[in-house]
């Protein structure tokens, strides 16, 4: 069925005027009206039908599309690319481009590259938003993928190099000097794209480096109201988990094995972390440049503070940075207790024996005081020798002082493509180490006076405190036991004595001890 001339105009004038995004469902519209399909109304607009084109406007950024892309096939081919904002700074500042090359939109060097055929397509990655600022944080630990620990200086300083990525994406294949390797951890909020992020020398991803970073970036961002994270060594340890959850901060989990399900956490630093390393690259002989740990962290925080100037991916008018500065409409930031990361917890449950023992990984451990056949949680600490029993049944606790194990004895051919051809010719290319980005200190706006976050400090329990009851229902029936019964006024007012107290123990056992006096006085007065 063909579609009336008038009508076929009218849906092309429509068509031109759409804002950008809205021709498609411009076109589903109206092809309900007409009863068509989506593709005949395109096919009869012709739309496909293209003019001939005419000379460049700017032929010299074909020759500048070349350059760059010899900069971006710069690491070898198992590290993939630089992008292409940053390979055409580096070519700018190797001389490699004029200055003018330098205010061209990197789009449009990725338009010409495409159209010479020395690109390669990528997957578009999803975008995401929170609503507000500190609503979601995203927390990623990764060891570095083309950087290893190659020596200590006397003075404890390591010097890193960069290798040649392994086949199947293995990483940090040459030994590193002590089994240590460069291991990133890094925080990102949701809503602005502000991120925060350290390298650490470490053998690898564990609970107490993730939680000891995930603390240090808290204080500087605040708390989350939810923390996403792949199935990584947070998650697996019950103890890092359970901390987590005990500062008041979801932690929802994702599906095992899965990686798309992991995108939105996996896509932002995997970018990140290559934006970082792969300019390092460029460099001439890059297999044999070294670089102290020192001025890589130094250069890191250069890189992450030029990330966060950024504009915010949605809102074109501000920064990443300005983006999170909202967090002042919403009250502040919310900060831990500066003893919180100490309070971080294994929790175990277990049952002491008529000996007064109990087994912790095959090891006896002697609880002080007279339990015994009793059930019992027990919390040790994973940053220092400290263990806390708590009855189950009654809520007591009862600190186990001497954390060491008992003594042994005591207890029984073809032409080469022109993405080939930028490869070969990238080798040729003459790149200094002054050309490589992040060396200066990110300079800071003088004109704009900021002012300070609010802070909030959020409680976290103390599940090693001994000095206060578990519960007002055990102070009360201390408080009874000693002074008998009480009237309703009088356990009103020992109820609010106790709370404003925090349920100390020698408070409590203080003010019954002079109730008791009290009443004693007037039995003899009689």
């Amino acid at each position: 069925m063909a579609i009336n001339p008038e009508v076929r105009e009218q849906i092309r004038m429509d068509l031109m005027n759409a804002p950008h995004g809205h021709k498609t469902e411009t076109i589903r519209r109206w092809a309900i009206i007409v009863g068509m399909k989506p593709q005949t109304i395109y096919s009869a607009l012709d739309l496909n039908a293209r003019a001939r084109k005419s000379e460049p406007v700017r032929p010299e950024l074909r020759d500048w599309a070349k350059i760059v892309a010899q900069v971006k096939k710069r690491p070898p081919e198992e590290a993939g690319e630089i992008s292409t904002d940053q390979a055409l700074k580096i070519a700018v500042d190797a001389g490699l481009l004029p200055a003018a090359a330098g205010g061209v939109h990197p789009s449009t060097i990725d338009r010409v590259m495409r159209e010479l055929g020395t690109t390669n397509k990528s997957v578009r990655a999803t975008r995401f938003q929170a609503k507000d600022p500190n609503q979601a944080h995203h927390f990623d630990g990764s060891t570095s993928q083309y950087f290893h620990i190659a020596r200590r200086m006397p003075d404890g300083e390591y010097i890193l190099k960069m290798h040649r990525p392994a086949a199947l994406g293995y990483k940090n294949k040459p030994i590193p000097v002590d089994r240590l390797r460069p291991c990133y951890y890094g925080l990102v909020d949701d809503h602005s794209g502000r991120r925060i992020a350290d390298v650490i020398p470490a053998q690898g991803e564990n609970a107490a480096d993730s939680l000891i970073m995930l603390d240090r970036f808290w204080r500087e961002l605040g708390v989350s109201k939810r923390l996403l994270a792949d199935q990584g060594i947070l998650k697996k340890c019950l103890a890092s988990s359970a901390y987590v959850h005990a500062c008041g901060v979801e932690l929802p989990q994702m599906l095992p094995f899965k990686k798309r399900g992991h995108g939105k956490v996996e896509n932002p630093w995997k970018t990140f972390w290559q934006r970082w390393e792969k300019p390092f690259y460029a460099v001439d002989n890059w297999a044999g440049y070294e670089i102290t740990l020192t001025e890589f962290r130094r250069r890191l925080v250069n890189h992450i503070e030029e990330m966060n100037a950024k504009p915010h991916r949605f809102e074109r008018g501000i920064t990443r940075m300005d983006a999170w500065r909202r967090v002042m409409l919403h009250g502040g930031i919310v900060k831990l207790p500066e003893d919180a990361l100490a309070r971080a917890h294994r929790m175990d449950k277990r049952k002491v024996g008529i000996d007064g023992l109990i087994s912790l990984d095959n090891v006896p451990y002697e609880i002080k005081g007279s339990l015994c056949d009793a059930w019992v949680y027990v919390y040790r600490s994973m940053f220092d020798d400290k263990m806390v029993v708590e009855v189950i049944e009654t809520g007591e606790r009862y600190e186990v002082k001497d954390f060491k194990p008992l003594d042994e004895g005591e207890f029984k051919n073809y032409d080469d493509t022109p993405h080939e051809l930028a490869v070969k010719a990238a080798a040729d290319l003459s790149i200094p180490e002054s050309a490589l980005l992040y060396q200066k200190d990110a300079a800071e706006q003088s004109n704009i006076i900021r002012l300070p976050i609010r802070e909030t400090e959020r409680a976290v329990e103390n599940v090693f405190d001994v000095e206060n009851y578990a519960a007002l229902d055990d102070a009360l029936a201390e408080v009874h036991n000693i002074v008998g019964p009480m009237s309703d006024e009088e356990r009103t007012a020992v109820t609010d004595a106790i709370i404003q107290n925090k349920m100390n123990k020698q408070f409590v056992r203080e003010l019954a001890m002079e109730m008791r006096g009290e009443v004693e006085r007037l039995r003899a007065a009689l």
